[in-house]
């Protein structure tokens, strides 16, 4: 991570028509030759799932050869989401250890890693529920093990600075009650109060084929570090929605989504934007509804507004330079890749951009893309 003196790389198979194990396989043999010139803590597997039975094999499976690759525990998240250019795609992440000192303080499902720098701590981590198929019992579990998780670190939860939120059939329903409307009722009681002296971790809210609820964090303790929220004139705050836009008539509670559309974060001499999920969302409306080409330009407008001049002059460092970083580009239909990702090449041209395969928070929402923006 940019923060960590380090950075992110994507691993694809290198035969993508090869069976899953194969792919699998091509990747992990890439990633042996990463992790020799570079100090990799943390693994994204995208891969589609059949069910939950087999997302469960395929993670214990996942997480035995990689401590036998690596050597020791790291992080590892495995989202049933299929990438759109093979059946497996690999994130990993990397840190440089001459700056940073790593500590595994949790392994397993509900893992955690502590990087110290002085008096500067930042904390990564994933809390994954998975025992139930209604929602809202799962996202109970998941935000009382990640409540627990800060409690353990000692760590404030409004130190969360950016948040993933993966979510199996995320615009299902459980009875009369929308599963992404149940977990935003959840998380709103999770975080009650704690978030609103200096905003919400900017996020992202995703749907995922299997494997329930999944959380992953980045966290804060330092005098060093200023954070704060960025907004999109364009966009009302999702955490201001009206009920007009929230779904589940039938749902006695209907709160709204707690996130930011983006957050500023400064760490010495590294400056950032932490871009959230971003769709095709004008005030709090979906426009180019059936049109994913027209979505796409939309949503990367929005983008460039958290990045425009009139939004960094109001933040409180003098920054220049602004340069998009990477992104994950969301496609609710496979039909309409090739149409988003053309409006993609268009503007960010030969970017490192990841297409996967995922159902967005609303219905007529056909694309979502998130990223980062380094300043200087």
């Amino acid at each position: 991570m940019y923060f960590l003196n380090g950075d992110r790389t994507y691993i694809k198979p290198e035969n993508a028509c090869g069976d899953l194990t194969a792919q699998l396989e091509s990747c992990l043999k890439q990633l042996e030759k990463i992790n020799s010139g570079k100090r990799i803590f943390k693994l994204n597997f995208f891969v589609d799932t059949n069910s939950n039975s087999e997302y469960d094999q395929l993670l214990k499976d996942l997480r035995i050869q990689v401590k036998e690759l690596i050597g020791s525990e790291i992080l590892l998240s495995f989202i049933s989401q299929p990438p759109l250019s093979c059946k497996v795609i690999v994130e990993a992440y990397y840190y440089d250890p001459e700056n940073w000192d790593c500590q595994m303080l949790s392994e397993g499902e509900n893992s955690t890693a502590l990087f110290l720098n002085g008096t500067t701590e930042i904390l990564l981590g994933t809390v994954h529920a998975n025992q139930n198929s209604n929602c809202k019992l799962n996202a109970e579990k998941a935000f009382d093990d990640l409540v627990e998780t800060f409690e353990e670190a000692q760590f404030p939860l409004y130190s969360i600075v950016r948040q993933w939120n993966y979510l199996e059939d995320i615009l299902g329903f459980d009875g009369d009650e929308q599963r992404y409307q149940v977990f935003n009722n959840v998380r709103s009681d999770a975080y009650g109060k704690v978030f609103e002296q200096n905003g919400y971790p900017a996020a992202t809210g995703i749907g995922m084929t299997h494997g329930g609820i999944l959380i992953e964090f980045v966290a804060v303790k330092s005098k060093e570090v200023l954070t704060q929220p960025v907004d999109n004139p364009d966009q009302i705050s999702a955490h201001q929605y009206t009920e007009k836009v929230l779904v589940g008539e039938e749902c006695v509670l209907k709160t709204t989504p707690k996130f930011e559309r983006a957050r500023y974060f400064r760490y010495r001499n590294k400056k950032m934007i932490f871009i959230s999920g971003t769709a095709s969302i004008i005030g709090e409306k979906t426009v180019g509804v059936e049109d994913a080409a027209k979505q796409t330009e939309v949503t990367i407008q929005n983008m460039q507004r958290l990045y425009a001049d009139k939004v960094l002059a109001g933040l409180p460092d003098e920054v220049t330079n602004p340069e998009f970083g990477h992104a994950r580009v969301y496609v609710k239909n496979r039909k309409d890749y090739g149409k988003i990702r053309e409006e993609v090449k268009k503007v960010y041209g030969d970017l490192p951009v990841v297409y996967i395969l995922a159902d967005i928070c609303r219905n007529d929402l056909l694309v979502e893309i998130e990223g980062k923006v380094i300043l200087e």
